[in-house]
Formats: structure tokens, C-alpha cells, sequence
């Protein structure tokens, strides 16, 4: 069974995944840059109504979203998302197999303070990393950029298949005709929605900077390897040392609040998995549609949450 997830609405989540065995698949080459951009955009707009996208970060082997999910979509938007960014990369790279390590990570954030920390984290973690001095050195995509300015994107994408099989059928086609845009807006950060411009700016650069700080504190002020060295690596390369971290499913620094968010998720589970003992021994598509599943849960092969469909 795959991990059990739990939508619960408004909720903040920290999602994570990593390439397959954290090659550098993503490293950050004008065109896989464009292919991951080009295909976020295109699944917030297709399959991502009510998703709030306040950061993120891709670096050559993993990624990070600081989002808020309002009406139960992102099971589909990272369906679609890493799904195509997957076959796309793999085409440019020219080769084929597994591309992500296994499901993506999806944490729940329930503090303005964790939702800070981990702001900070996901847009300054290639500082943490140790691969630059600062966010801004970074050569890959990342929300800072947008954070700072009007948090527009739009993006231009071919339409492969149209395009395709409108030349199989030996037309004369105009390839521009196929050139779809996709545009999103960067979500403000709830709790400084109600700041000017500047003083939003002023906010996130003074958080970043501190988090900066403490990142360079905690490698011991080690050299970082630096943009020029990062894009001089093979996609095929990995880590000297893989990172191995056990899944969890909220983070928060607070101890009795972490405690009441986990024996709440717990709780979750069991419902969970009583009707999921039932659907296995169900006997008929129908008799298995009558299963009264847990609010904010996801039947298998679903990606919407019970309660939330839309």
C-alpha cells in the first residue's frame, strides 16, 4: 500500500520528492529548466484550482513546494506534474527507466512559525546544501526571484501531440499555431498579506538572510562548491554521501503540538485502513462504491480527497 494521505482543507503542506537514486536528472540546464517550468505551470493551470504555490525550489536532484491546498488538488497536480516533468527530462537526457526515488513527501505545516522555517528552507536550500553563498547565486528555479517582484510567471510550451499529429496527416502546419502559454501567480504569504510591497519584500529578505546565516553557522563556514562547479556535473552523477530522511507526516517544532497532530493522523489511519480491509475483501465494483470512506481521504486510485471532489 502507498503512503495514506490526509487532506485537510486550507491545510499548508511542505511537499518534497528526489530523483531516482539522487542523481542530478534536474540539473539545472536551460533546457530542463524550462521543461520543469514549462510543466508547472501548465498542471497549477490544468489541475491545480485552489493551490496556492507561496515558494519552491528545484535543485539538481530534488525539489521543494511551500503550498496551501483549498479544494483538494494537489494529489492531481503532482500526478501531472511529475508525470510529464519525468518523461520530458528523460527524453532530453536521452535515457529511459524510474525517475523519482518513490512518492513524493507531502507534510503538513500548522504554525505561522513552522510555515516560516520552512519558507526559509525550501527557497534557501541551496545555501543549506552547501552549493552556493547565497539563494540568489543559485542557476536553477527557484520562487525567490518571483517573491521579489510581482510573482507573475508565464511560460510558452509546445503542444507536442497537436503539432505532431497534425503532421502526420501531412499538412503544411505553422509551428507557432502550437505554442501554448501557461501563466501562474505566487502566492503572498499569509501573514504578511496586509504589508505593503516593500515592506513584504523587506520581510522575506530579512528572514532569508537570517536563515542564510544559520545554514552557513551549521556547515561549519565550508567553502560551498559554487554555481560554475554545479554545472559542470554529469546528470548521472550522485552524492558522495546520499541523504536518507524517514517520512513524516507534520512538521512542527512544538512538542505537545506535534504530539496532538501525529495521534490525530493516527487516528486517521485506522479509520482508514478498517474501510480499506473491507474494500480488499469486497467482492463487486459496486459493493465496493458503498465503502463509506473517512473525509479527507483518498481511495486507492483516486486524486481527490473524499468530501473535496471538484
Amino acid at each position: 500500500m502507498s503512503q495514506i494521505r490526509m487532506h485537510i482543507k486550507d491545510s499548508v503542506h511542505f511537499v518534497t520528492n528526489r530523483c531516482e537514486h539522487e542523481m542530478f536528472l534536474m540539473l539545472p540546464t536551460p533546457a530542463i529548466t524550462k521543461i520543469i517550468q514549462s510543466w508547472f505551470a501548465k498542471a497549477l493551470c490544468r489541475f491545480g484550482d485552489g493551490l496556492e504555490i507561496f515558494a519552491f525550489v528545484f535543485l539538481s536532484n530534488h525539489f521543494h513546494i511551500l503550498c496551501r491546498d483549498t479544494k483538494g488538488t494537489l494529489a492531481a497536480f503532482m500526478w501531472y506534474f511529475q508525470g510529464n516533468v519525468a518523461k520530458a527530462i528523460n527524453k532530453e537526457l536521452g535515457r529511459k527507466g524510474r525517475f523519482w526515488s518513490r512518492e513524493y513527501d507531502d507534510v503538513l505545516v500548522p504554525s505561522d512559525e513552522d510555515f516560516w522555517n520552512r519558507y526559509t528552507y525550501t527557497v534557501g536550500n541551496a545555501v543549506k546544501s552547501g552549493l552556493v553563498n547565497t539563494s540568489g547565486e543559485w542557476p536553477g528555479w527557484s520562487s525567490l526571484e518571483g517573491a521579489l517582484s510581482d510573482g507573475k510567471y508565464r511560460f510558452e510550451m509546445l503542444n507536442q501531440t497537436r503539432y505532431h499529429n497534425a503532421r502526420r496527416r501531412g499538412q503544411k502546419v505553422d509551428k507557432s499555431k502550437f505554442v501554448e502559454v501557461w501563466k501562474f501567480q505566487l502566492a503572498v504569504p499569509p501573514q504578511i498579506k496586509k504589508k505593503s510591497v516593500s515592506e513584504r519584500k523587506t520581510y522575506i529578505k530579512e528572514a532569508l538572510d537570517n536563515a542564510e546565516a544559520t545554514f552557513h553557522k551549521e556547515r561549519g563556514y565550508k567553502p560551498v562548491l559554487g554555481a560554475k562547479n554545479v554545472m559542470t556535473q554529469e546528470t548521472l552523477d550522485r552524492p558522495l554521501s546520499p541523504s536518507f530522511r524517514p517520512r513524516t507526516k507534520v512538521f512542527c517544532r512544538n512538542d505537545a503540538e506535534l504530539k496532538d497532530q501525529l495521534d490525530g493522523y493516527r487516528k486517521f489511519v485506522d479509520g482508514y485502513l478498517k474501510i480499506f480491509d473491507g474494500f480488499k475483501n469486497s467482492f463487486s465494483v459496486r459493493e465496493a462504491q458503498k465503502l463509506e470512506w473517512p473525509v479527507g481521504s483518498f481511495p486507492p486510485s483516486s486524486l481527490y480527497p473524499i468530501g473535496y471532489e471538484p
